[in-house]
């Protein structure tokens, strides 16, 4: 998936987002309420773990690169994606359990 395909994730990442903003103009409409649902998740996971979960999940940039931009050494990443992924486990489960099909 390409950074500008369908959604612009630039805005998500922590450097670029306020992340106490919450979106007050949606409509309620599915895609709409699946930015939210994402923003969220994201806010919920904080600085750091939001933003390699994002652009290792997101984005089609690599552990490695990742790992580069932010400034972290070589293979921290992969902890610190795994508690990430863990973290978005546990709130997908508790917070939106019942929002999601499947």
């Amino acid at each position: 998936m390409g950074p500008r395909v369908a959604q612009n994730w630039d805005n998500f990442l922590t450097a670029g987002a306020d992340v106490n903003n919450s979106s007050s103009g949606s409509t309620g409409g599915a895609p709409s309420a699946a930015r939210e649902r994402v923003a969220k998740a994201l806010r919920n996971l904080g600085p750091g773990l939001g933003d390699v979960a994002l652009r290792c999940c997101c984005y089609p940039e690599g552990l490695e690169s990742a790992e580069k931009r932010m400034g972290w050494s070589a293979r921290s990443g992969k902890i610190v994606l795994r508690i990430a992924l863990l973290r978005l486990c546990q709130f997908y489960e508790t917070e939106l359990g019942d929002v999601l099909i499947g």
